[in-house]
């Protein structure tokens, strides 16, 4: 039984010849889905009889599982769009009775929540991922739109592509060393957002799960607050970065966004589900000012399903889940995954 991964997708040439190559390099066999990609004639052109291709539209979960049976099936899906991978479909893919049945899922980056682990689990397909490849990238995306929004740069861009000279129309801003950035969640990329925070001469105050004790606090050199409702009446910007967990989904609702400070920010590049868009939405609209503005870079419903109350609320700066996209996160992504899956595979 030959030793085979469907790339269901990468990032475009060149960075897709980095991470072919590479698989190539390690002597492993590689089918690459076509599906994705624009130039496909470019590709095939590259790589030749090198590698085999398939096309299937990942987000077709019957037309997905035909393809896989057709095949005789795959030792290993890898991912970096968090394509939806449900208990159905790892079911079907990891089938004794396929020639090749599914032994990983291989994503390119850290989150997990458009995996079915349990169904994973249960027929022993093991789960690979890599913590920490993009946390530079996102931190640099907090820092951004905490500096971009406290400033109303769009609000003045806006008024002077109109003709409008809006110099005195709003409040003069803060500047950093007056601005308090309230972490929820302080995981690693939690820590890379203070850091450079920090350096900026922000301050900048923390809130996590039980596990966030005061020496815990001591020990990352992070600011504790005791809960969630602390933080919120201290901080300027609010920047989420928790997993989406029974517990953390809807946890900013209404209830939150009452408590926050008049005029701050909210962002969140965390998981979709964890801001409820509807009460955000509701609430932005009927209190407006109560919240300065808000970034959010990730949706309940995102790709081809994006639909999202937010869009065309004024101070909302919305933004395709690309937080973590820079050439440097996602070849370091690529290159980690692709050396777990050679780990995996010997």
């Amino acid at each position: 039984m030959a030793f085979t991964t469907l790339i269901l997708d990468a990032p475009g040439p060149p960075l897709l010849f980095e991470e072919i190559d590479r698989f190539l390099e390690l002597g492993l066999a590689v089918t690459l889905n076509l599906h994705y990609f624009t130039d496909q004639d470019g590709i095939r052109n590259h790589y030749g009889e090198r590698i085999q291709y398939a096309q299937i539209n990942c987000h077709d979960k019957s037309a997905f599982i035909a393809a896989v049976i057709q095949a005789g099936g795959y030792s290993v899906f890898k991912t970096r769009l968090n394509i939806p991978l449900d208990g159905e479909l790892i079911s079907a893919a990891a089938s004794p009775a396929l020639a090749t049945p599914l032994r990983a899922i291989a994503q390119a980056g850290v989150g997990l929540n458009h995996i079915d682990r349990q169904e994973a689990e249960r027929t022993g397909v093991t789960i690979l991922n890599t913590p920490g490849s993009n946390a530079t990238a996102v931190a640099e995306y907090v820092v951004a739109q905490a500096v971009f929004l406290s400033r109303d740069l769009s609000h003045y861009n806006t008024e002077t592509h109109k003709g409008h000279w809006s110099k005195g129309s709003l409040p003069p801003g803060q500047e950093f060393s007056e601005l308090t950035l309230g972490l929820v969640g302080t995981g690693g990329i939690a820590q890379q957002v203070a850091r450079k925070a920090r350096a900026l001469g922000i301050k900048v105050i923390a809130t996590g799960s039980e596990r966030f004790t005061d020496q815990v606090a001591r020990d990352l050199g992070l600011d504790r607050r005791p809960t969630l409702s602390q933080l919120l009446g201290e901080a300027d910007v609010v920047s989420i970065h928790t997993p989406l967990t029974p517990l953390t989904r809807g946890l900013f609702g209404s209830t939150a966004f009452s408590q926050m400070r008049p005029g701050s920010i909210l962002i969140n590049t965390a998981r979709g589900g964890i801001v409820d868009e509807d009460q955000l939405a509701a609430f932005m609209t009927r209190f407006p000012g109560h919240i300065k503005a808000v970034a959010i870079d990730t949706f309940a419903q995102e790709k081809d399903r994006f639909n999202s109350p937010l869009a065309g609320i004024a101070n909302a700066q919305l933004t395709p889940h690309i937080a973590g996209n820079t050439a440097t996160a996602i070849r370091t992504a690529s290159r980690q995954i692709v050396d777990k899956i050679h780990a995996f595979s010997l």
